[in-house]
C-alpha cells in the first residue's frame, strides 16, 4: 500500500522516522515536553491525540526556559521516563546528563551538535527550511503520520502551529505546503481580509496581525473610520458586499502604509484561511492555541482538542483577555523604545509577552532599519525575545547567532532563527548584552553590502 507522507520526505527523513517509530512502540509511557508558544501547544496537541489514539500513557508538561539551567530542570524533575521533546531540545540536549537515554526530539531550530544518545529528528538536517518551511507542529505531524496515516486528520494543528510561527506569510511553502496539499484536500480555504471577529468593528479593535496604529485597541475610532467609509461597524465580515470589502481594504492598506510597514508587513493584510470540520478557521485556531499559552493555559485547548468540550468558552475568554492585554502592552512597549546604532530594544510590561511584542513591533510599528530587542526581567533572569525582517535577513542578520554568541558571552544562553531568536541573562548583565549585539548586529547588517 502507498504510503502519502514517504512520498514528502527524502530516504534520510524516513530513516529516522523509523528509528522514532520504534521507540514509539517499545513503550507504554511517555513524557511529552513542548515549548509553551503557539506552536509548542499546537505540536502538544498532535502528540497528545497520537498517544490517546494508541492506547499510551502520557504527561505533557511545557518548558518556558530554553538556557542551560531551566531546560535541564525542567527535565531532571521526571527523568526516568521515555521522554519527547517537541519544538525544542535539538540545541539543549547538551545540558541534559551525560548518562541520559530514553529521549526523542522532534524540533526544526538551528543547533551546532546534538550527543548521539537521544534520537534527534530536526528539520534542517533533511534539506528542510526549519525557519519558513516546517515548524515544530510540522514536525509532530509527519511522526504522527508516520505512525500511523490515520492520523492525517490532525492536519489543522499542524497548520496553527505554522501560522504561530508566521509560517503562512507569503503562503504557505516547502514541506509545510507539501503536507496542506496532501493531506488537506477536503478542507475548504478561502482568501480574504486578515480579520477575525464577530463583527467589522470587533476584527478591527481585536486586530493584532496586522496590527493597526490607533486602531487596534480603540473602539471609538474604528467606529468612527468605518462610519466615514459608510460601513455599517455591526455588520459581520461575511455580510460585507464587494464594494464595502474593497473600501475597507484599500482603507487599512493606506493606514500600514503609513504606518511605515514593508511588504513583509503589508502581505499579511490578506490571507488564505482554511475552515476546519471542528468548527475554526486555521487563523481563529491559532490564535486560540496561542492565547492560552500566553495566559499560562496551555493545557486548556489540548484536553479540548482530547475531548472535553466544555471548555470552548474558556478557550474563547483567554482569546479575548490576550487580544486586549497584548494591545496594550504593545501600545506601551511603542512608546518606550529605545535605540542604539545598529538595535532598538525595550523591556516588556507582562512577563509572557516579549516575545509576541517584538513580533508586532518589529512589523508594524518601529524602525523597519534594525532588529528589535524586549526584555522581560526576572528575580535572576532577564529573558530576552529578538525580531528583524525579512529584508534583515537577506541583508546578512541571523538572530540566532547573535542570542547565542552574545548570551553565552555574558553568562546566559539563546538560540532560535535567523529572523527570530531569544535567550536568558543574569539580570543585570542586560548593558553588557546589548553592546555586544549591538556590534553584532551591525557587523552583520554590513557584511553583504561590502562585496
Amino acid at each position: 500500500m502507498s504510503i502519502p507522507i514517504k512520498k514528502i520526505i527524502n530516504e534520510d527523513f524516513a530513516a529516522s522516522l523509523t528509528k522514532g517509530k520504534e521507540f514509539f512502540e517499545k513503550f507504554d509511557y511517555f513524557r511529552i515536553l513542548a515549548h509553551y508558544d503557539g506552536d509548542g501547544t499546537s505540536s502538544a496537541i498532535i502528540l497528545t491525540n497520537l498517544m490517546k489514539r494508541s492506547g499510551k500513557k502520557f504527561h505533557l508538561g511545557f518548558i518556558k526556559e530554553l538556557s542551560a539551567d531551566g531546560f535541564s530542570k525542567r527535565y531532571l524533575e521526571e527523568k526516568n521516563f521515555p521522554t519527547i521533546f517537541v519544538d525544542c531540545g535539538s540545541d539543549q540536549l547538551k545540558f541534559l546528563p551525560e548518562d541520559t537515554e530514553n529521549v526523542l526530539v522532534l524540533d526544526h531550530h538551528f543547533y551546532s551538535s546534538a550527543p548521539d544518545w537521544a534520537i534527534n529528528i530536526n528539520a534542517r538536517d533533511y534539506g528542510i527550511d526549519g525557519t519558513r518551511e516546517a515548524c515544530g507542529a510540522t514536525m509532530a505531524f509527519i511522526f504522527s503520520v508516520f505512525v500511523n496515516e490515520d492520523n492525517s486528520d490532525l492536519l489543522p494543528f499542524m497548520i496553527s502551529g505554522a501560522i504561530a510561527d508566521k509560517q503562512d506569510m507569503g503562503g504557505f511553502r516547502g514541506i509545510n505546503s507539501k503536507l496542506i496539499e496532501t493531506y488537506g484536500k477536503g478542507i475548504e480555504r478561502r482568501r480574504g481580509l486578515n480579520l477575525h471577529g464577530d463583527t467589522v468593528k470587533d476584527s478591527i479593535v481585536f486586530s493584532l496581525d496586522p496590527f493597526f496604529k490607533d486602531l487596534s485597541g480603540s473602539n471609538s475610532n474604528v467606529v468612527s473610520v468605518l462610519h466615514d467609509l459608510n460601513i455599517d461597524p455591526e455588520k459581520s465580515l461575511i455580510e460585507l458586499n464587494e464594494s464595502e470589502r474593497k473600501r475597507l481594504g484599500l482603507y487599512l492598506a493606506y493606514k500600514l502604509s503609513a504606518q511605515g510597514c514593508q511588504s513583509e508587513a503589508m502581505s499579511y493584510l490578506e490571507a488564505d484561511d482554511y475552515y476546519f470540520e471542528n468548527g475554526f478557521t486555521s487563523n481563529e485556531l491559532s490564535l486560540i492555541i496561542d492565547a492560552s499559552g500566553k495566559n499560562g493555559e496551555n493545557a486548556i485547548p489540548v484536553e479540548y482538542f482530547l475531548g472535553n468540550y466544555t471548555l470552548k468558552n474558556t478557550m474563547i475568554e483567554n482569546k479575548k483577555i490576550y487580544q486586549t492585554r497584548l494591545i496594550d502592552y504593545v501600545t506601551r512597549a511603542y512608546k518606550s523604545i529605545e535605540n542604539e546604532k545598529n538595535i532598538q530594544f525595550f523591556y516588556a510590561p507582562g512577563s509572557e509577552m516579549a516575545g509576541a511584542i517584538s513580533g508586532i513591533l518589529m512589523l508594524y510599528l518601529a524602525d523597519q532599519s534594525r532588529p528589535i530587542i524586549g526584555f522581560n526581567a526576572g528575580d535572576s533572569f532577564t529573558l530576552i525575545s529578538s525580531r528583524g525582517t525579512r529584508k534583515m535577513v537577506e541583508r546578512g542578520l541571523n538572530l540566532s547567532i547573535v542570542m547565542k554568541e552574545c548570551s553565552a558571552k555574558v553568562g546566559g544562553s539563546g538560540g532560535g532563527h535567523d529572523i527570530a531568536a531569544g535567550g536568558s541573562i543574569p539580570k543585570g548583565t542586560e548593558r553588557q548584552f546589548l553592546e555586544l549585539a549591538d556590534e553584532m548586529v551591525g557587523k552583520q547588517l554590513s557584511s553583504i553590502e561590502k562585496f
